[in-house]
């Protein structure tokens, strides 16, 4: 096997000979990441896996949280040992080429080991996903009511116009990245690859949600709220996995999980299916490798302390 650099052009050829293209990895996803490289991993001259592998600042990550993760692209299925050499042998070239590397893997990836053997770092985080629409009935009660209080107010509407959808609100971080986050979130959706739920309270526009999906998994990309109404988001998302289920037949909806701890009890509210995801770090400098990991520790509102009087479990 040998890892070959590729361009743009190839990386699009492979592309259209496949069936499943995760959307992380997707001509859009060639166009929204500027600093990138694009590899091959071959054998014989037979494609057995792609990876987008993004850029920043000498090292692997993505500058802008674009989509959820990013992860090789392995073509067609291989067992578990074939898996695990081809990933040893991407992440051997990303820990030796970059001074560093702090990317999260797909849900999907499973080669946990192949990364270890090379000396990296993996974080297990999660996110929440369902694989059907919930019914009322399943949700914890607390946000039952609020979904109920929310239907009486507000009037649901799906569509694709990016024009009425409140991206500075939506998108957090400086004018730049709410800029370039909103231009590949439009691409997608003129790409029919997503879709917008906004909530109106008298005709006007109080909150939206922003959905896309490849042909397996819905995402929950965006979210904001110009007023507290209580129940507005749940109420939207409930919508959106009626429709990503129902019409789109995707198999799994993913909440996008976060490490903030106050957004994961939203999303725990939902009795959703917790599962974990791989975020890898690495630096060829013991300095650099620990500034990451503190990085990942000190994400505003990702420690909380626990308040004994309310810890009785609700």
């Amino acid at each position: 096997m040998e890892i070959i650099k590729i361009t743009e052009k190839e990386f699009l050829n492979i592309l259209q000979e496949q069936n499943d293209i995760p959307i992380w990895s997707s001509e859009i996803a060639l166009y929204a990441y500027q600093e990138k490289e694009l590899i091959k991993v071959v054998n014989h001259n037979q494609v057995l896996a792609i990876f987008l592998i993004p850029l920043d600042n000498k090292g692997v990550r993505r500058k802008y949280r674009f989509f959820p993760y990013i992860s090789p692209v392995l073509i067609e299925n291989r067992d578990t040992l074939q898996e695990k050499n081809i990933n040893k042998m991407i992440f051997h070239y990303l820990f030796s080429k970059y001074d560093y590397t702090f990317i999260p893997l797909s849900p999907n990836y499973k080669a946990i080991s192949a990364i270890a053997s090379q000396g990296g770092f993996v974080e297990m985080r999660h996110t929440h996903v369902v694989r059907k629409a919930l019914k009322m009935e399943e949700l914890n009660p607390k946000l039952r009511n609020h979904i109920r209080s929310a239907e009486k107010k507000l009037v649901l509407k799906v569509d694709k116009d990016s024009k009425t959808f409140d991206f500075q609100r939506a998108i957090k971080g400086k004018d730049e990245e709410q800029k370039e986050r909103s231009i590949i979130t439009k691409k997608i959706i003129n790409n029919n690859q997503g879709f917008y739920v906004k909530a109106y309270l008298n005709q006007e526009i109080v909150a939206g949600i922003t959905i896309v999906f490849d042909k397996e998994w819905a995402y929950l990309l965006h979210s904001y709220q110009k007023e507290k109404i209580r129940g507005a988001v749940p109420y939207m998302i409930l919508k959106a996995m009626e429709i990503a289920f129902e019409e789109k037949k995707v198999k799994y909806f993913d909440f996008e999980g976060s490490v903030i701890d106050d957004i994961d009890d939203f999303f725990a509210s939902f009795n959703a299916e917790i599962i974990t995801y791989p975020y890898v770090i690495y630096a060829k400098k013991e300095k650099d490798f620990f500034n990451l990991i503190n990085r990942s520790i000190q994400i505003e509102g990702r420690i909380k302390e626990i308040d004994e009087r309310n810890s009785n479990g609700n």
